[in-house]
Order: structure tokens, then sequence, then C-alpha cells
């Protein structure tokens, strides 16, 4: 199947997803007609055939349970103030199986954990927990880094495939992928397993090995998922998207079946993993990207203005657009420019390749006319542009040394 066949297929309804998943996430009217196995069916798995997973994926399955449970015999109590102050914290919501990154949407969803969870270790355990949810017709779930705002990384009754303790990283000085070789020239990459959040990959790629991965702004952000979904990150004006940069994928599809992916071999699944979204096709164990040659200096920009009037802000909002458009979209900039209530702008941007008098003399202009129109604008919070040595910019040690 090449591309165009692809999009004949999508856009006559026919799913491309419908012959790899859709035995464990089946159209509305195949749902309809099937309706996945809950607790209390009898068709529910008994505690001998959990048993049996469990022996299955070494011991690692376990019942979830969500810490937000403390909160059910008082909602006052200091367990429930402690879980609400834990949850604040993005890697406590990745360490902890029963979590989601936001406790729902209004009139929409409420989080609530999985039935069972196999903490998977290996491509073994994935193989055998997929294996035991189509069998039985159970609800299946993955989670990586759990930044899924839509709270797809549980769902009530299911099995939860969670990846966090896979998360081994491998620098690669010229990687080919399987059945490339003479096809493709060899690129410095990146092995990632599925459970690695960015701010690993960051801390193996530029901090140890001096190069740069394309990924999410989020240190706690998922590869895995970041990379399913396309991923739009800080320096992605530089580098493109995240999944841009993906050159060969390890999938266990709906099967069972354990699969390549790449520009030679699996094609078709290869393009789709690009940007079809986590979990949608199969569930990645891992994922090797292109990592490119690391700028001199990553920096940031930071400040929060105030505009005196509406009138004042109108002309603040366009003065920053303006300014946006001639000095900002460009390779070196990324993150945000965000308009708040009472008439702020809050400056929160980051930069690559420009040291740091270069990036200060990019913002003099701007800054210059908000302080000659002290009328109409005050500054809140005082400029602050710095720049550091790139391989040094997401060095935990460093940035510690930095803040103490």
């Amino acid at each position: 199947m090449n591309r165009r066949q692809l999009l004949r297929m999508v856009a006559s309804g026919v799913s491309f997803a419908s012959g790899l998943w859709s035995a464990l996430v089946p159209t509305p009217a195949a749902a309809r007609a099937a309706s996945r196995v809950r607790p209390g069916d009898p068709a529910w798995p008994s505690d001998a055939d959990w048993d049996q997973l469990n022996q299955k994926v070494g011991g690692r399955l376990f019942k979830v349970q969500s810490p937000l449970a403390a909160c059910a015999p008082s909602a006052s109590s200091a367990d429930c103030a402690q879980v609400f102050k834990e949850l604040k914290n993005p890697y406590y919501l990745g360490d902890e199986a029963g979590l989601t990154q936001t406790l729902g949407w209004v009139d929409a969803w409420t989080s609530q954990p999985s039935a069972y969870c196999v903490a998977a270790q290996t491509t073994d355990d994935i193989v055998a927990a997929v294996n035991f949810a189509r069998e039985r017709n159970l609800r299946l779930v993955v989670k990586g880094g759990g930044h899924s705002y839509q709270g797809t990384s549980n769902a009530p009754d299911s099995l939860l495939v969670w990846t966090r303790k896979m998360n081994a990283i491998a620098l690669k000085d010229a990687f080919v992928g399987a059945g490339c070789a003479g096809l493709y020239e060899p690129k410095p990459a990146v092995a990632v397993e599925a459970g690695a959040i960015w701010g690993q990959v960051y801390d193996a790629v530029s901090t140890k090995g001096g190069r740069y991965a394309q990924g999410g702004g989020c240190l706690t952000v998922g590869v895995a998922g970041l990379i399913q979904g396309g991923g739009f990150g800080s320096f992605s004006k530089a580098y493109g998207m995240a999944a841009a940069s993906l050159l060969e994928a390890e999938i266990v599809t709906a099967d069972g079946a354990v699969r390549t992916a790449n520009a030679a071999t699996n094609p078709d699944l290869f393009w789709a993993l690009k940007g079809g979204g986590g979990g949608s096709l199969g569930i990645v164990t891992r994922l090797t990207l292109a990592t490119h040659a690391l700028p001199e200096f990553v920096g940031g920009a930071f400040t929060t203005i105030r505009a005196t009037s509406d009138e004042a802000f109108r002309r603040l909002i366009d003065r920053t657009i303006a300014f946006y458009g001639e000095a900002l979209f460009n390779p070196h900039w990324g993150e945000q420019l965000v308009f708040r209530p009472d008439n702020i702008l809050s400056v929160a941007m980051v930069f690559q390749g420009l040291n740091q008098q270069q990036a200060q003399a990019v913002w003099r202009p701007f800054l210059d006319a908000v302080v000659a129109s002290p009328q109409d604008f005050s500054v809140v919070a005082a400029p602050v542009i710095i720049a550091v040595p790139a391989q040094h910019f997401w060095d935990p040690a460093f940035l510690k040394n930095c803040r103490a």
C-alpha cells in the first residue's frame, strides 16, 4: 500500500488502523455489536487467568489503586490534602499508574484508574498483555509519559500497559534501519525505549552526547506519545516536528506481532506512526530518532508587561504581533507570548543559535518602545534575557548550581 492508496481508504471511511488495531480499538459500529468485557460480566477473567498473565510478565501485573482514593473517606483529611499537593508535580503523575495529567473535563469525562496494570519492562511483557486483552475482549490502554490531557492513559475497567520502566537510551553514531542498507545513508541517532521522557533524552543526547534531539519543551513529556502525535516543540521552527526525526520504530500490533517500521520495512505503518496518535496503531516499544548538531548557545527571554488601559492593551497586542512577525518568526525563537486578563503580556520565549548579546539586541527595540510610553505600559517583571552553552541547557547538575 502506498500513501495515495491510504488516502483513498481514509476518504472512503476505511481506517488504516482497522487492519492492525481494530481488535482492540473497534469502530463505533463494531463496539455496539460487541462491547468490551467488564468486571462482573461472566467472561471477565478469573483470578486464575490474571495469575497466569502475571506469571507471563514476570510478576509485573498489579491491581491499580488511584492515590485519589485517599480522598474518598474525607476530602478534608491530611492524606487527601497531601495527594492534591503532589498532583502539582508532573513527575509524581508519571510515576503513579492510576493517575492522568488532568482530573477530567467538565461534562466530558472524569479520570478513573484502570482495573489492572502490566508494568512492562520488556517487549515480551507487552506482547503478553496485548494477547491477553485480545483473547478476552478487554479494554486496553497505554501509558508512557502520561501527558495525555484527554485522560487516555487510563480507562475504567481496562488493562493498562505501563511502559514507564522501559526507558533505556542508546546513542548511535551511524544508524541504518532494518532493510535500509544501501538505500539510505547512515545517520547519527538515538534509540529510545517507550517509557522515556524528554528530560532523560536531552540529558543523554545533549548533556552527555553533545547533540540535539527534537522533542518537547516540557521535560516530563513522554517521547513515544509526542512522536506519535507529530510533536511540535520549542525549536521545531529550526528542526521540524519531532516525528520528522523518526527513523525506525518497534511496535506491537493487535495480533501480538512485534514489527519493525521504517522507510523500507512496513513503510506505510512507519508513515502513519509519524502523527497518527499515540497507541492508535499499536504499542510502540522503541523509537530511533535522528539527532542534530547542537547549537553553541541556547537561552530564554522573560518579562511581564501591563497596559494601563484596554486601549493601550490593544496597541500592545498589535505591537507584539508585529514584533513577532518581524523578529521572532524564524528558526531561532520558540515558546510563548501570552495575553492574560488584566491587560497583561507575559513573555516566556526560548532561543537557540544566538548568544546573549544577539538575543538582547533582538528585543531592544520592543522593550525600548515600552519603556518610552510609561503612561501606557508598565514593566511588572524586569526583562531577563540570558544564554547558556547549549550542552548545559538541559544539564541537571548545571541548572542546580545556577539556582544555588
